[in-house]
């Protein structure tokens, strides 16, 4: 301030002699003006010019609504919903009800939802977003139920040729009040008509979430019965006079697609997990490529879970997505609190007789293996016995009584080593030929070395 003093004083001087001459000014006002003219600037202050006035002003609503667009399509890019399209809106039951042009801009943009994206970690967005969608349904109607959603309620298993990516489905009366609880499910993407109408019942579809909607009385309450996957099942299931109706969930999971069913109960209009086959000690076997099917047990009064799909035998291994192989299946009853497996079936062929050969021989069961060859031939001999038969495994194959893992190997359609299968570990292929009379009985195995290189040798009889 000094500084700017010593600048102003000349000028002061002379305004002071200007001023007492003509008598227009008081000193001590012009020194403050000069004063500030140069002390404001000076110490960075600055008035705003007109336009940076106009950038100050708040942006329209339209300006409002396209960042607020903008923003979400960055929180749905990368999802699988297209952004354009919202999964669905909320509708009033009344036009009435609706509101007019004059109404409160933020409760008019809760008309209209959108699901971004069903990762487990944004699930509850997901459910508070439907609870949102039905907190303007205030009837147990399904029509105004499905208008919510833009969508009608179906029967399960009805043919539909409903494309949205929402889809209602009536579970019947949990509760017994006379209203139907509803599954809503989420699609990750929407199926295109010919893909709706191609088949019934409709084939499983790509899934981002699965939800209970039970009426209470006075509103539609939601929960969650399952999270995103790939194929998406769900049943009404009877369990007995303890246990009551209830609803299974079959999720697919993986390459292998494994099949891993839970259990739900409506409880108090929510739905309470009561079993999983992944959590706890339960003995349910996933089955690869494998299919569950709910059959009603008339003797029993309860739901037959039956899985069926490629057996993992263990002793020999076959290629995932291969040919090769053999299906299980297993039949499971509910005891009270859990499925239980009962007897498990295998089908026949050619790689279900091998593998029984190779599991009895591991057991040093030779008579079991033995009723699984055709002995004439296999032993090349009239007059074959049980006792040959032993002698010649414990010469020739002795591989087949210790710990091992043979692996089952890929041939092309009509080769000569369709049904081959190897012990890498010592170079072992083995060659065997069955029977074409439907039992498919050995009726040879040749055994060679095959090292790595154009040089190989056989060392069956």
């Amino acid at each position: 301030m000094a500084f700017i003093m010593r600048l102003v004083l000349p000028i002061f001087n002379r305004l002071r002699g200007f001023c007492l001459n003509r008598g227009c000014l008081k000193p001590h006002v012009g020194l403050w003006l000069v004063v500030l003219c140069i002390a404001v600037p000076a110490s960075g202050f600055s008035w705003q010019s007109q336009p940076r006035l106009l950038q100050s002003t708040p942006p329209s609503q339209q300006e409002q609504a396209g960042s607020r667009t903008a923003e979400e399509a960055q929180l749905i890019g990368g999802g699988l919903f297209p952004a354009p399209d919202p999964l669905f809106s909320v509708r009033t039951q009344h036009p009435a009800d609706q509101p007019g042009p004059g109404a409160d801009q933020e409760h008019v943009e809760t008309g209209s939802h959108r699901l971004q994206s069903s990762e487990p970690g944004q699930s509850d967005e997901i459910l508070a977003k439907i609870r949102a969608a039905l907190q303007n349904v205030s009837s147990p109607d399904l029509g105004a139920l499905g208008q919510a959603f833009d969508t009608t309620v179906k029967k399960q298993d009805e043919a539909s040729s409903d494309t949205s990516l929402v889809q209602l489905t009536e579970l019947g009366d949990q509760h017994g009040d006379g209203v139907p609880e509803i599954a809503l499910t989420v699609l990750a993407s929407a199926p295109s008509q010919g893909d709706a109408q191609a088949q019934f019942p409709p084939a499983p579809w790509p899934w981002r979430g699965l939800y209970l909607l039970s009426w209470d009385g006075t509103q539609w309450q939601a929960s969650s019965l399952a999270t995103s996957g790939q194929i998406l099942q769900f049943h009404v299931v009877r369990l007995g006079k303890s246990t009551g109706r209830c609803i299974a969930v079959v999720n697919v999971i993986g390459e292998d697609a494994l099949p891993f069913p839970t259990i739900f109960q409506v409880r108090d209009h929510q739905a309470a997990l009561i079993w999983d086959s992944q959590a706890g000690e339960n003995r349910y076997n996933a089955l690869a490529h494998g299919r569950i099917e709910f059959l009603d047990n008339a003797k029993l009064e309860q739901t037959d879970m039956v899985v069926t799909g490629r057996a993992d035998p263990g002793l020999l291994e076959f290629e995932p997505n291969g040919h090769r192989g053999f299906n299980a299946r297993c039949a499971y009853h509910w005891d009270g609190e859990a499925y239980v497996p009962g007897r498990t079936e295998y089908s026949p062929g050619p790689d279900n007789s091998l593998y029984r050969f190779i599991a009895a021989l591991h057991l040093h069961d030779f008579r079991s293996a033995y009723a699984l060859t055709d002995p004439a031939k296999f032993l090349k001999t009239d007059a074959p016995s049980l006792e040959q038969f032993r002698q010649m495994v414990e010469a020739h194959w002795p591989e087949f009584l210790d710990d091992q893992v043979f692996h089952a190997r890929e041939a092309k359609a009509g080769s000569a080593e369709d049904f081959a299968f190897e012990l890498p570990s010592k170079h072992y292929v083995y060659l065997p030929t069955l029977s074409d009379d439907g039992k498919f009985l050995l009726t040879g195995l040749e055994r060679k070395v095959e090292m790595p290189g154009p040089e190989s040798a056989g060392d069956s009889p």
